[in-house]
């Protein structure tokens, strides 16, 4: 048998038959000392509920922090924004508690900072901040403050919140989320358009405006403690407001360049790189209308750092969710349930990571997950994985596929895995073809299947819908080539 290429990095986009290859719900592993394959294939984590309180509707922002509390004691906290209120929930603990009403709306999406003692928020109309060591809660009253703000972070001692329409940013006095001084203000004016969003990576003022991104640091001035790094803005304006998420010591983000193209861009220091690739960059083409709605998560899984990007009405408006792997480099598909389209989107929406564990809102509902790797369905909805396949060739002249082996993790439950092929350079597909994974304990059980026809291009797809365990080593096939 020889071994089928199937790991690639590829994604179908422009045209099929320069690449018709798809991951689906899974990520890849490189094994370094090749034991058995020098890459391996897992099915990412499912989502396992939470049932940390009763919530009241969708999450419209999320975060955590260590802190102290009056009420609660010390220990991690995880804060949600529902409606106009704030649900504090210390993790492990045995209390929970909603506050009354403090931001003026009602949706849309909050932008959270925490500072170790205070929790802001903000939601584009006000400010409002929770004092975790006190227990008092409130409107931002300060007359400094930038009502109106969409974004809000927390850098170096203050948090920092941009004024929308302008150039300008504010500060708040030291520690201190309630207070803000008048005169704590600058401007980010390497070029001439207006901030959208403000965020911080591992002590520097990130401000994102809408086409440039400009650094500054804490030099210790007063009444505003910033000023800018000349040498470091960089051309890439911030695309998708909520698409920024921290992901493995860095900041990912969907930006626009400056020919006025999306594309997904890793901020490390003070440089920026782009991490899409031109398969994907192609597919964000194609839904112009939807890149403003880009909302980001994030997570680990098995040493890997995951960012999770999501379109919410992209591909005739079921939506789209893009995965991408830091420590490889690879984009993939992320989906919930099965679906007649080309894609679907994941239910998840807003990400933190409280002890270890990622919790995930729920986009639709006021539920709230873990991703679990043992984990195997969304909450009991349906995880499909699938691999598609590198064109397989022979110089094209016409061979035929006599067998087609597929080495995975057998044994685990009674399920199974499908099979297609694709002679036509992965246009259209033959007829599904399952063969079972083994009853559990059948660790011997074989994936083959046999008599695939002929022809000068072979693509395959394989795919499995049964809630269980999903790794795949290698695939291969036992093929003759015909004299021409």
């Amino acid at each position: 048998m020889k071994y089928v290429p199937l790991f690639g990095s590829g994604i179908a986009s422009s045209s099929y038959p320069v690449t018709r290859q798809r991951r689906l719900n899974v990520y890849f592993e490189n094994r370094p000392d090749g034991d058995k394959t020098k890459i391996a294939c897992f099915g990412t984590p499912g989502l396992a509920y939470q049932s940390i309180s009763q919530y009241w509707a969708y999450a419209r922002g999320i975060t955590s922090q260590e802190a102290t509390s009056d009420v609660f004691g010390s220990g991690s906290f995880l804060y949600r924004v529902e409606g106009g209120n704030i649900r504090v929930y210390k993790i492990g603990g045995a209390e929970n508690t909603v506050y009354a009403p403090f931001l003026t709306t009602s949706t849309g999406p909050v932008s959270m900072a925490a500072s170790g003692t205070q929790v802001i928020a903000v939601d584009g109309t006000g400010g409002a901040y929770y004092d975790v060591s006190t227990s008092a809660y409130g409107p931002i009253t300060s007359g400094g403050f930038p009502n109106g703000a969409k974004t809000v972070t927390f850098c170096s001692g203050y948090f920092v919140c941009e004024q929308p329409g302008s150039q300008k940013f504010w500060v708040s006095n030291l520690f201190d989320g309630t207070t803000w001084n008048a005169l704590a203000f600058a401007s980010a004016s390497q070029y001439p358009d207006t901030i959208v969003a403000v965020d911080s990576l591992i002590g520097t003022l990130i401000l994102f405006s809408t086409t440039h991104t400009e650094f500054w640091q804490n030099i210790g001035a007063t009444p505003e403690p910033f000023a800018p790094i000349l040498a470091a803005t960089v051309e890439f304006g911030l695309a998708a407001i909520w698409s920024r998420a921290h992901v493995d010591n860095s900041l990912i983000a969907l930006c626009v360049n400056r020919q006025g193209a999306a594309q997904v861009v890793q901020f490390s220091g003070y440089s920026a790189k782009v991490i899409s690739t031109q398969d994907l960059d192609n597919l964000l083409s194609t839904f112009p209308s939807d890149i403003a709605n880009g909302t980001a998560l994030t997570y680990t899984v098995n040493g890997h750092p995951m960012y999770q990007l999501t379109f919410p009405t992209a591909d005739t408006g079921v939506g789209r969710s893009f995965l991408y792997d830091t420590s490889t480099g690879l984009w993939g598909d992320a989906q919930t349930g099965t679906t007649a389209q080309a894609a679907a989107r994941h239910i998840g929406q807003y990400s933190t990571a409280v002890n270890g564990v990622n919790y995930i809102t729920d986009y639709q509902s006021g539920l709230m997950y873990a991703m679990d790797p043992n984990t195997f369905t969304d909450n009991g909805a349906t995880i499909e994985r699938e691999v598609v396949s590198r064109h397989i060739s022979t110089n094209f002249n016409v061979f035929s596929v006599d067998e087609v082996y597929l080495d995975m993790e057998t044994g685990v439950g009674a399920g199974q895995v499908m099979m297609q092929y694709s002679k036509d350079n992965g246009r259209t597909w033959s007829t599904e073809r399952w063969v079972s994974i083994g009853d559990v304990g059948q660790y011997q059980q074989r994936v083959i299947w046999r008599q695939c026809g002929s022809a000068r291009d072979f693509v395959f797809r394989f795919r499995m819908t049964d809630p269980y365990k999903f790794v795949i080593t290698e695939a291969a096939c036992s093929f003759r080539e015909r004299q021409q």
